[in-house]
């Protein structure tokens, strides 16, 4: 006859169920350290993590086996010290803060990701060091790669759910399904843009083929500090608000530069962009409205005051057209 033998105490390093499922790191030391951990809770299950300004988290094994849907870096994360590479086992979302780093520690300066992955760095941020290969894999293997050619931000590198990569010396939300502008689901790593993050040297917008990206629920402008926003061949970009006849308004200087469709979908009124803008529709790039009188009219950032006539873009048109907006309008 044999007992079985219940734990009846608390394992080392779990404390009980986080309220939140986000963890804190207020102490350098290792990952799985509890006293790493606000609470002395180490992380597990599906959580998120933010590692907290001066504090430096060390994960000195060679994967990462616990579901981190997101990690707010503000200290620094070090990655894979004493193995050839280190991998992330499941799809996470990183934003490395002004002041905060990820550090590669592994020997063959090797970071693994997974499909569904988003990394982006913000400008005064770092990420690895030059020579740090990033790379997609999946149960085939492994896939695309790109080498850092410098540890610094602004840096973004996204792995897209059919395992293609992307990666942009800037920081760069990525729509990968049709939606709104402030919709998680409709960017890669469900991390829409937000002010929080683009008012640190502003971010652009990347529209994958096959998605419409809305700016319906922006009503009426685009107040986020958006500075580039590219349209993919078989990608569209609806500005306005159908019904609306008040137009759209972006109030930054912005590039717009169009494969795909660009959709005015308002019932009035017209595009209106400051100065230092430009428009580019590449051969396929078209532009439509169900507008026959839609307009582009260019305004001073400083006084808010329309600078010169408008453009009337007509109901549609197919590139090479290219806008261009000089400094003083």
């Amino acid at each position: 006859l044999q007992f079985v033998g219940f734990i009846l105490a608390k394992p080392i390093g779990f404390a009980g169920e986080s309220s939140t499922f986000q963890f804190v790191a207020i102490r350098s030391g290792a990952f799985n350290n509890p006293l790493t951990w606000a609470g002395g809770i180490v992380p597990y299950g599906s959580c998120s993590v933010v590692i907290s300004a001066g504090v430096t988290v060390t994960l000195a094994v060679p994967a990462l086996f616990i579901r981190m849907k997101k990690c707010d870096i503000y200290g620094s994360l070090a990655l894979g010290s004493g193995s050839s590479s280190f991998r992330f086992n499941y799809a996470t979302t990183i934003i490395v803060r002004a002041g905060g780093a990820v550090q590669d520690l592994t020997s063959n300066k090797n970071i693994l990701i997974p499909a569904s992955t988003f990394i982006t760095v913000l400008s005064g941020g770092g990420f690895c060091a030059a020579g740090t290969i990033i790379q997609a894999y999946s149960s085939a293997g492994v896939g695309k790669s790109v080498t850092r050619t410098s540890a610094s931000g602004p840096f973004t590198c996204g792995i897209l759910p059919s395992g293609g990569l992307l990666s942009y010396n800037k920081v760069t939300f990525i729509a990968i399904k049709s939606g709104g502008f402030t919709a998680g689901s409709t960017f890669l790593g469900g991390l829409p843009p937000s002010s929080d993050i683009c008012s640190v040297g502003g971010c652009g917008i990347q529209i994958e083929s096959g998605v419409t990206l809305s700016t319906a629920d922006l009503n009426g402008k685009m107040s986020l500090q958006i500075d580039e926003i590219n349209v993919a061949a078989g990608a569209f970009f609806e500005l306005g608000t159908a019904g609306s006849t008040s137009g759209f308004k972006f109030l930054f200087s912005i590039q717009l530069n169009v494969l795909g469709r660009l959709n005015f979908v308002g019932s009035g009124g017209g595009i209106l962009i400051p100065s230092s803008s430009a428009f580019n529709f590449f051969g396929g790039g078209s532009f439509t409205s169900i507008f026959a009188s839609a307009f582009i009219q260019v305004f001073s950032l400083t006084t808010g005051l329309s600078i010169g006539t408008p453009k009337i873009l007509g109901s549609s048109f197919t590139g090479p057209y290219f806008i261009t907006i000089s400094v003083g309008g």
